[in-house]
């Protein structure tokens, strides 16, 4: 019988990994392994100094310090393919991370945010759309590049690009300039939102709604909540509360996003009905992570974890764990963002994906501070 030399799928995974925890481990403390190292930022708080600079005028925190040592890290040596593979894996942890998120909420929760979030989520969803693809027809763009522009800007960043694409029989250049223009405006995001959020002093709860509206990747939601509230084990963040539930309900919106430009684009580009395929488009782009999420909920909602206030020392384990897939995830995707892919972002894309992103950001704030409460 013969044996393969080569490693399966999971064990070449396992170098990448390490090297994210590795680094999560080093901005934020190893106290929960036992390991006598209090982390980066609490190194940073602890000279007075440093701590003025970094911490109180750069807010810089673990999260943030996770994605510029793994952009550093990214951007100044050339990672092989055996680390790469497991730094592929960060998007794996960000969405466990967010499952484990569901343990914050109740049922009553879900309820009372989620309609809020879903009209909102809506009105933004449909307004960015129409307002890129008109944007882009004005600027003379290609329906099918406009359209893997738009279903970035409206939903959810790179992923809804990538799910897009084929169903728009988009060309190669449209979708790396879709994702260029993305992620440009993603890591501008990261550094200005934060900032913006403390300089307009928006409540933890109004600075969620806003990312949670107004960012367009899932991930960057993710970082400048965390950025923006840290939270504890004991007190999670509610800017992450807040901002994940505008988020999800956005994702949602992906499969039927789809559907609708593939409907748009085949009929202005007179394409076949058959290019479109309304019968697997659905199952095949529905986001499964999410219905994980509400099982969490769901059973957080039963008592199934112990009393949530104050936490139950399950709930606590369960924070303690997402804070560290977050940490590992987000480093993940601080080393994949390449400088060099970002200056591909350029002309038309850049053009229309930024004019929509800041169009959508600004309104997303003004809503804020007319419609929504400082807290829930």
């Amino acid at each position: 019988m013969a044996y393969s030399n080569k490693p399966s799928g999971l064990i070449k995974t396992i170098p990448g990994i390490l090297l994210m925890f590795a680094i999560a481990i080093l901005t934020m403390g190893g106290q929960d392994l036992g390991i006598p190292w209090p982390g980066l930022e609490s190194y940073l708080k602890l000279n007075p100094m440093t701590k003025t600079f970094f911490i109180d005028a750069l807010r810089l925190n673990y999260i943030l310090l996770s994605i510029l040592i793994g952009m550093l890290i990214g951007n100044l040596f050339t990672l092989p393919n055996w680390i790469m593979a497991g730094v592929s894996t960060s998007r794996l942890f960000i969405k466990l991370g967010v499952i484990l998120l569901g343990s914050l909420y109740s049922l009553a929760d879900v309820a009372k945010l989620g309609f809020t979030a879903i009209l909102l989520i809506t009105s933004f969803v449909i307004l960015t759309l129409l307002f890129t693809l008109w944007l882009g027809k004005r600027a003379g763009m290609d329906p099918a590049s406009a359209a893997v522009l738009s279903a970035g800007t409206a939903v959810c960043g790179v992923s809804a690009i990538v799910a897009t694409a084929p169903a728009v029989r988009a060309k190669t250049t449209d979708v790396v300039f879709s994702i260029a223009t993305i992620l440009t405006y993603g890591v501008v995001s990261i550094f200005l939102f934060p900032f913006i959020g403390h300089l307009l002093e928006l409540s933890p709860h109004q600075f969620g709604v806003w990312s949670g509206t107004g960012i367009l990747s899932s991930g960057q939601v993710l970082a400048v909540c965390l950025i923006y509230d840290p939270g504890t084990a004991n007190h999670a963040s509610v800017s992450l509360k807040t901002g994940e539930i505008y988020n999800l309900a956005r994702v949602v919106f992906l499969p039927f996003v789809v559907l609708g430009l593939a409907a748009i684009t085949s009929r202005t580009a007179q394409l076949p009905d058959d290019e479109i395929n309304v019968h697997t488009g659905l199952a095949s782009k529905f986001p499964i992570f999410v219905l994980g999420f509400l099982a969490m909920v769901f059973l957080t909602s039963l008592g199934f974890f112990g009393q949530t206030s104050p936490p139950s020392q399950e709930l606590i384990t369960i924070r303690k764990l997402y804070n560290w897939f977050f940490a590992i995830g987000l480093t993940g995707l601080g080393m994949q963002i390449s400088f060099s892919e970002l200056t591909r972002a350029g002309g038309k894309p850049l053009l229309v994906g930024s004019a929509a992103a800041l169009f959508k950001a600004i309104l997303a704030l003004i809503v804020v501070f007319l419609l929504i409460p400082e807290n829930p």
